[in-house]
């Protein structure tokens, strides 16, 4: 059944689909103006990547009745059948890989191999592109698609001056380089899991529970965690600066608007002031389309709503200064060359040659993984601006606007009073969609909404002393208060030594790795977003942790083992241990 008006059909070939990396993309509803600008260009880049690399047939896609990657009930969903069959007819790679990498642990039904999903033309195509994406990957990649990027962008109209038909082209143009991103990051993200894959292989049967996570940690290239070190930054300039430490203690509403007040109007501390503002600036101008739900067109990012980016800065004011990711990133690299030089002592003859393949590869596409997820999202932003433009000049809630498909715009834009039923109708279906948990995963149809869960009865508080198993992505351990945040922009009074416990990841996420001793995640994967940014940045983390947000208590004291995946809740002061 269709519940949004952007809800497509699943596949009755391929019925088992997951929220997995795609909670981290959309992780909440996803509005039916995003939704019609992406939805069938995702498809058409999903289906392009698939064949093109081998993974399926024309006529495989052509028989799969539904959508690769789709909507339903209003939630992103991922296709896991589809990728099962992938790694069915990968050669070297297992059901678990997709499960692990891309996916990550959850209760799913056991992958059962049909006849048909044997295909020796996939097999080979798919070796061949796995091979060569080993022995000779793309070095060039990123730095073609920033420019491509840049250029595309520049050729858009300006949105000053622009009428309203212009606004909408603007983002009608956005289909067509959606469709050919998504593709590229299809490739270097598959690329990304294979190489990994391959690693885990060539070192099974190594004591070393956190090798393959420690010869990957600390790589320096890899583009998401760079906001996280501008913010850092920043936070020092704060913390250095008395009248700046006044102004961020008064809070972050309104803070941007107060501080400009204060240099306009020679306020005391005005040097410092305009300092912390030019770098600032700068580092809006570098990395402002990013933010909570970016890839969600109706989102803020940290150039249109500032005070986001402000948060984090507040919160890393007060972080210690051995937290400093550069020293952490050193001390990343000096470990990761210790691992690879005795991993390399250990093995011997063809298997030693590949083994430096394959860790070249590894870190190469995790880096255009996330270069490549960056220029994607630089690319949403002339669509996300365009269409603010357009809330703003007819005085309507971007939220409300964004109920609209782009087909709808242009009757709206003529006459609003139109829309109203519209609007209504959808308006209660969003609220009541957003309002519960979907499904992590479902197998033929989604259930009902109405027996979702309600994110309001969602949290069942569980205080007994117990370890809680997941996926170690960062080796280390850190033990101190569990802080349970929703929302990376309202932070709350995170302090240094807090273990930081979310439903999921995104990069504007990535600041508060740094202010805190450990994180757990709800979801996730070894190529998830909290997986690479937590071995860029060495903060102990274990994802897939099922449920972590919604029974363990704020304030109690866990202990995060990144090395070996568990999370221990330890009893309140004076309660036995029973562990």
């Amino acid at each position: 059944m269709r519940y949004t008006v952007i809800d497509q059909e699943p596949s009755r070939v391929f019925p088992l689909y997951g929220r997995g990396n795609m909670g981290e993309v959309f992780p909440n509803v996803v509005t039916p103006l995003t939704g019609s600008l992406i939805t069938g260009a995702a498809r058409r880049s999903q289906e392009a990547a698939l064949v093109g690399l081998g993974c399926l047939s024309r006529s495989h896609i052509d028989d799969s009745d539904g959508a690769i990657t789709g909507v339903f009930g209003g939630y992103l969903y991922g296709n896991v059948s589809m990728m099962r069959v992938s790694a069915f007819r990968a050669p070297g790679m297992t059901i678990a890989d997709v499960d692990q990498q891309l996916f990550g642990l959850s209760d799913a039904p056991p992958y059962v191999a049909r006849r048909d999903d044997r295909s020796m033309r996939c097999t080979v195509r798919l070796g061949n592109s796995s091979t060569w994406s080993i022995l000779r990957p793309d070095r060039g990649i990123v730095e073609r698609d920033r420019a491509a990027a840049a250029a595309w962008i520049a050729s858009l109209p300006p949105i000053t001056g622009a009428d309203d038909d212009q606004l909408i082209e603007i983002a009608k143009r956005l289909p067509p380089k959606f469709e050919e991103m998504m593709e590229r990051l299809l490739r270097v993200s598959m690329f990304a899991s294979v190489s990994r894959a391959v690693l885990e292989r060539l070192t099974d049967g190594f004591v070393d529970a956190s090798l393959v996570n420690r010869l990957t940690a600390g790589l320096g290239t890899i583009e998401s965690a760079e906001p996280a070190f501008g913010l850092w930054r920043l936070g020092r300039t704060v913390a250095a600066a008395t009248e700046l430490t006044r102004a961020f203690d008064g809070g972050v509403d309104g803070l941007d608007a107060r501080l400009r007040a204060h240099l306009r109007d020679g306020h005391p501390g005005r040097q410092a002031t305009s300092e912390f503002l030019v770098a600032f600036d700068r580092f809006l101008s570098e990395h402002g389309s990013r933010g909570p739900d970016e890839w969600e067109l109706a989102s803020a990012t940290w150039a249109t709503d500032p005070g986001i980016a402000l948060a984090a800065i507040d919160r890393l004011r007060h972080a210690p200064d051995d937290r400093d990711p550069i020293r952490a990133r050193e001390r990343l690299a000096a470990g990761r060359t210790e691992a690879t030089r005795e991993t390399m002592a250990r093995v011997r003859g063809p298997r030693r040659a590949m083994l430096r393949r394959a860790l070249l590869s590894a870190a190469l596409h995790a880096a255009a993984r996330e270069a490549t997820k960056a220029t994607f999202v630089r690319c949403l932003e002339p669509a996300r601006l365009a269409l603010r433009e357009l809330a703003r000049r007819h005085r309507i809630d971007r939220a409300e606007l964004f109920l609209l498909t782009i087909d709808e715009l242009p009757r709206f834009v003529r006459d609003p009073h139109a829309s109203a039923g519209t609007l209504a109708e959808r308006r209660a279906v969003r609220d009541e969609l957003q309002a519960r948990v979907p499904p992590f995963w479902f197998e033929g149809q989604v259930p009902p909404p109405d027996t979702w869960p309600l994110r309001s009865q969602g949290r069942s508080l569980d205080a007994t002393p117990r370890m809680l198993t997941g996926m170690g992505v960062c080796p280390g351990t850190a033990t101190g208060p569990a802080r349970v945040i929703t929302d990376p922009s309202a932070p709350g009074a995170l302090e240094p030594g807090d273990i930081l416990v979310a439903p999921l990841t995104d990069p504007a996420w990535t600041p508060l790795f740094l202010a805190v001793a450990g994180v757990v995640v709800d979801v996730g994967a070894q190529q998830s977003h909290a997986a690479i940014i937590a071995r860029e940045l060495g903060i102990p983390t274990v994802v897939s942790v099922l449920g972590a947000s919604s029974t363990i208590a704020d304030g109690t004291t866990i202990t995060v083992d990144g090395t070996h995946g568990t999370v221990t809740v330890h009893p309140a002061v004076g309660v036995p241990h029973p562990l």
